[in-house]
């Protein structure tokens, strides 16, 4: 899908804002404070019914409203048909209410409504991924296997919550027959789910690892390899039946899950790990290298959108440009510019973003909440 116009209502810091989207290229640039990532966080929430930042929606109202609206126009390139999208807010006591709305058409359920603007993101939060937690690094790998499939996010939805009710019981249950009876009849549908969450994230990484490592050696510059792999708890061979080994190792660990008294094994303890020359990166890793890591992932993804639908997602770079030294900053704004379909890049000045004169940008000022066009850097 391609945007043509995002629209915003007592959203954030804006009461009214309309922006056009250029068909590859629109970088918003201001202040620190301006409102340029509310702009990517709502286009993120229409494409995810979520927000990056919070896990409540309320903070998205604008203060002193009791409602809040985004809206998207965009075109179905393969239909040629113009499409409408959009997410409505409204305060209920200390609740938010989110309805979902497609062509004027309430949508009920979120799996019907995700992805139909399908969205990659970068935030330099990202960039704390490689040296904070596994859980961290779990969710941004959900991340990009929401946008590729809308199967994952029911999956995970089910086993976290056979997951809690499994440790539920190993906390809670007296008496100890129960206790082993009912972890028992949670391992079947934890190895139901488990195993396609499994089975997927380590798809994805085997399927985007070698764009990964060519991208990052086109950005950082030769002298340095990347790589990155899917690390489980579970030893399995790549043919084995995920089902079957994750199910074995529910039952092996059952005795040692009552007396810790939760879930020691599954993809909720797994992770990933990137490494520079076989070194793991949270150890040894620059921030430059760190952002040039993320960022390669981030590219490898678009690609791999791009493969398995026919066209790239919209890309949503948050403060891309800081933190590369300006020659990768150019490697980066060069794959960038061969690889990605439609693009919204935020910066704090125009000049930090530099896409050459061939590429098909529009520069956006942002102030205060409002919003104007602007010119691109000489």
């Amino acid at each position: 899908m391609e945007i043509q116009h995002l629209r915003v209502r007592d959203f954030r810091n804006f009461a009214d804002g309309e922006l056009d989207l250029g068909p590859r290229f629109t970088v918003l640039y201001g202040e620190n404070g301006a409102g340029k990532t509310n702009l990517v966080e709502a286009l993120y929430l229409v494409s995810t019914l979520r927000s990056f930042r919070l896990s409540e929606l309320g903070p998205l109202i604008r203060q002193g409203a009791e409602a809040a609206r985004v809206e998207l126009r965009g075109r179905d390139p393969k239909l040629d048909l113009t499409t409408q999208l959009g997410v409505n807010l409204v305060r209920s006591g200390r609740s938010v209410r989110r309805t979902a709305i497609a062509d004027g058409k309430t949508i009920r359920s979120a799996k019907d409504f995700y992805g139909r603007a399908s969205a990659i993101l970068f935030t330099p939060e990202d960039l704390g991924i490689l040296r904070g937690s596994p859980g961290g690094r779990r969710n941004f790998l959900d991340r990009v296997l929401f946008a590729r499939d809308r199967t994952h996010i029911a999956d995970v939805q089910g086993y976290e919550k056979t997951l809690r009710s499994r440790n539920h019981v190993l906390r809670k249950e007296p008496d100890p027959a129960t206790k082993r009876q009912l972890a028992e009849t949670y391992e079947v549908a934890l190895a139901d789910f488990g195993s396609r969450i499994w089975e997927r994230r380590e798809a994805l990484i085997e399927a985007l690892r070698p764009t990964f490592i060519s991208v990052f050696s086109q950005i950082h510059g030769a002298g340095m390899s990347a790589s990155v792999g899917y690390q489980s708890k579970l030893d399995a061979d790549p043919g084995a039946d995920r089902r079957l080994a994750l199910a074995e190792g529910l039952r092996n660990r059952r005795n040692d899950d009552i007396i810790r008294g939760t879930t020691t094994i599954g993809p909720h303890r797994d992770d990933f790990a990137m490494t520079l020359d076989g070194q793991p990166v949270g150890m040894f890793a620059s921030q430059g290298q760190t952002r040039a890591l993320i960022l390669a992932f981030k590219i490898a993804e678009v690609r791999g959108a791009r493969d398995l639908t026919g066209e790239p997602p919209l890309l949503l770079l948050d403060d891309v440009s800081s933190e590369l030294d300006p020659t990768r900053n150019a490697h980066f704004f060069e794959a960038l510019t061969e690889d990605a379909g439609q693009c919204v890049l935020t910066t704090t000045a125009p000049h930090f973003i530099r896409l050459g004169s061939a590429a098909d940008a529009r520069y956006v000022a942002v102030a205060g909440g409002t919003l104007r066009d602007g010119e691109k850097p000489a």
